[in-house]
């Protein structure tokens, strides 16, 4: 699988809300870091917790592919992501409101599955969206 047929099905699957066809896309050696929540996960059964985590959270999530790139087995893409907050996040009750953030993962493909993610996204905007940090105020740099 080249990496555009990649992350075309991990983006439709995300947005299917396809958690086996999400699992199948990840490599039985798995291992992955959220660098924004500091959280590591090894193996295909954290995998699946990590994406329950996700679509518990955000359950009407909506993934959009914003820009990708590859070099061999290495994928990296920017993505938009958007939902409704319906699950906890970080241990934040559901609020119900509408969050729309971007992130970053990079991929090492093994067999054209995962097997090392790191991803990094914008809580800042997600906590401000949900109402727990205030909107950024104007400066002006020189």
């Amino acid at each position: 699988m080249n990496a555009h047929s990649f992350l075309t099905a991990l983006i439709a699957a995300w947005n299917a809300h396809d958690k086996q066809g999400l699992l199948d896309l990840y490599h039985p050696e798995f291992r992955g870091e959220d660098l924004s929540e500091g959280k590591n996960a090894n193996g295909l059964h954290d995998a699946g917790r990590m994406i329950d985590y996700i679509l518990t959270a955000f359950p009407d999530l909506e993934m959009e592919l914003l820009e990708w790139g590859a070099d061999g087995d290495k994928v990296f893409c920017f993505w938009q992501a958007t939902g409704h907050q319906r699950g906890r996040l970080m241990n934040i009750p559901p609020t119900g409101k509408a969050v729309s953030f971007m992130g970053s993962t990079f991929f090492t493909l093994k067999d054209g599955k995962i097997v090392r993610q790191r991803r990094i996204w914008d809580v800042a905007t997600a906590l401000r969206h949900i109402g727990l940090l205030p909107e950024p105020t104007t400066v002006e740099y020189k």
